[in-house]
């Protein structure tokens, strides 16, 4: 017997292409059945659960491939099992964190540690990257293939870069014998040491310090280098600059193993938004400028970004209840990854087909876990949600712990109905 029928949907499969009314059944966790059309009666009748989903858009849950856990460390922001829930009502079935946890995450026991914790708790599922140098300092080499037995899709240096030069070669030619991607914040430290924000005439009329654009894409042409030497993947997180795009988008060209994503503040927001001095707005990358902000909407349109990812930190309320130059970045970004990614396909500036890819399919695809993809056989990873349906951000209403937001008092469209883990409900709206 089919344990969960979902029929009468906007069925959105990404990796086939599908955009048109369809149903997907689901037996012991798995898709069983994925097509357009209303399913045959004989096969409604052998079900244990039947869901009329109302022409509601029927997608792979969203693989944020950008979240920062508080936990261990910080459990007093955000817990684990918070975070996890938080993010099954975004809509989001699989998270990605960043190794930048307290202890840092440089060695298998933390890996395993964290996994087991995860499988214990009904949310969205936890993957995680390893850091790629010990306690993130930058200098030595952590045990990447210990924790890549351990479970690690990636190593990433959390918000540092990795500046030196060497480091970053071994790094690459470890990752490719490993095959897997190597993700390197982007931004070249000496530019942008006290900086508070993006420089520009902006900066200069409001007295804070600048952080040039060009710091972001000297360190991408620089890792460009080594890449094209070693042969291994590189991923740019976050990117948010024209520069950027464009040495990403030749990269491409050229055929190297290069992918890229963003946040919703580069494609939402400019380095204006700071004017009026507000904390919400300082975040890591700055914003940038209006030409910036429209070439990351134009590297998402045509593949040059792959991925849309929320970029998720649980600040400090304190950290942020500071005058802004010694204000923490970051924001909180589970809560309206959805809704945000939308307002592209409302804008007409990209397809429904494409948000979902860059929300599902391409995170899971760059980083091998499953995901991404309506098709039998696949785990039951779903989200269900109304792309027309209208709220306000507000802060205080997030399930997440962390509730400041850029984005406070927003008008947005698109809200998760229903979430499913492995075929099990994980989120329901009431």
């Amino acid at each position: 017997m089919t344990d969960l029928l979902l029929h009468n949907a906007r069925l959105i499969d990404p990796a086939r292409g599908i955009d048109a009314t369809g149903h997907i059944a689901v037996t012991d966790g798995v898709i069983t059945a994925a097509g357009t059309g209303e399913p045959d009666k004989a096969s409604m009748k052998a079900v244990a659960q039947s869901v009329d989903c109302g022409g509601a858009c029927l997608a792979p849950g969203l693989v944020d491939m950008r979240v920062q856990t508080s936990d261990p460390g910080a459990e007093h922001l955000e817990d684990l099992a918070t975070l996890l829930h938080a993010a099954a009502a975004g809509g989001i079935t699989s998270i990605v964190a960043l190794p930048d946890a307290r202890p840092v995450i440089d060695d298998a026991s933390m890996i395993d540690s964290l996994s087991l914790r995860a499988t214990r708790i009904d949310g969205a599922r936890l993957f995680l990257y390893g850091a790629a140098t010990t306690g993130l300092q930058g200098k030595a080499m952590a045990e990447l293939g210990m924790m890549a037995e351990a479970g690690a899709v990636g190593f990433a240096n959390g918000t540092r870069t990795i500046m030196d030069s060497l480091v970053m070669r071994r790094l690459l030619s470890y990752c490719g014998m490993l095959d897997k991607p190597l993700v390197q914040h982007c931004e070249d430290h000496a530019l942008t040491a006290g900086s508070e924000m993006n420089e520009s005439e902006t900066s200069t009329r409001l007295g804070l310090i600048g952080a040039p654009a060009a710091a972001e894409a000297m360190i991408i042409d620089r890792d460009l280098h080594l890449v094209r030497m070693t042969g291994a993947r590189y991923h740019a997180a976050h990117i948010s600059t024209r520069d950027a795009v464009d040495s990403i988008r030749r990269a491409k060209d050229e055929g190297l193993a290069v992918t890229a994503d963003t946040a919703p503040p580069y494609f939402m927001l400019n380095e204006l938004s700071v004017s009026t001095y507000d904390t919400a707005f300082k975040l890591a990358p700055p914003l940038r400028s209006e030409d910036d902000r429209e070439a990351i909407i134009e590297g998402i349109a045509d593949g040059t970004i792959d991925a849309i990812a929320s970029d998720h930190i649980a600040v400090d309320g304190d950290a942020k209840a500071q005058p802004f130059g010694p204000a923490q970045p970051g924001a909180s970004g589970i809560d309206t990854l959805l809704a945000l990614a939308l307002s592209l396909v409302h804008r007409e500036r990209i397809s429904m087909l494409r948000a979902m890819e860059c929300l599902s399919l391409a995170p899971a695809s760059i980083l091998d876990i499953d995901g991404g993809a309506l098709i039998e056989g696949a785990a039951a990873d779903l989200v269900l949600f109304d792309p027309s349906a209208s709220w306000v951000v507000r802060a205080a209403d997030f399930a997440s712990n962390s509730r400041i937001t850029p984005f406070e008092g927003l008008p947005v469209q698109g809200r998760v109905r229903s979430s499913w883990v492995g075929g099990m409900p994980v989120f329901t709206r009431s």
